[in-house]
């Protein structure tokens, strides 16, 4: 949960890579979470909203960079978990570049934030 003294940015890539944590710690983790809904959690979500609107994120920017975050983080563990072991997949071409996991997510996660900034920035002019 974020505090009063966090940077919104440092925070936001921070719960990401914890959700990202929290779903590799289980087998099928990303699986299991998909298509689920916070109904039990909801109190914790609008804390973190909160922290994201006080912090000058237009409320609409930061429920759709949270919804994207979460599931291109989830699409990510899918294939992450997806990949490990799977010994019946092709060799990949070898002019196609070999991309791993974690560098994968964290570009992925670098475009949301970079994009949630700029239009933060935007809205402040």
């Amino acid at each position: 949960m974020p505090t009063p003294d966090d940077d919104w940015r440092d925070w936001f890539l921070d719960n990401t890579r914890s959700f990202r944590r929290t779903l590799l710690m289980r087998r099928d983790g990303a699986r299991r979470h998909a298509g689920s809904t916070p109904a039990g959690d909801l109190d914790r979500v609008r804390r973190k909203m909160d922290f994201l609107v006080i912090s000058g994120v237009p409320e609409r920017d930061a429920q759709m960079a949270m919804l994207a975050a979460g599931r291109f983080t989830v699409g990510r563990v899918l294939e992450e978990q997806a990949d490990v072991g799977s010994g019946d997949t092709p060799d990949p071409q070898a002019d196609l570049p070999v991309i791993d996991h974690e560098s994968a997510f964290e570009a992925g996660l670098a475009l949301i934030l970079d994009g949630l900034v700029r239009r933060t920035a935007m809205r402040a002019v």
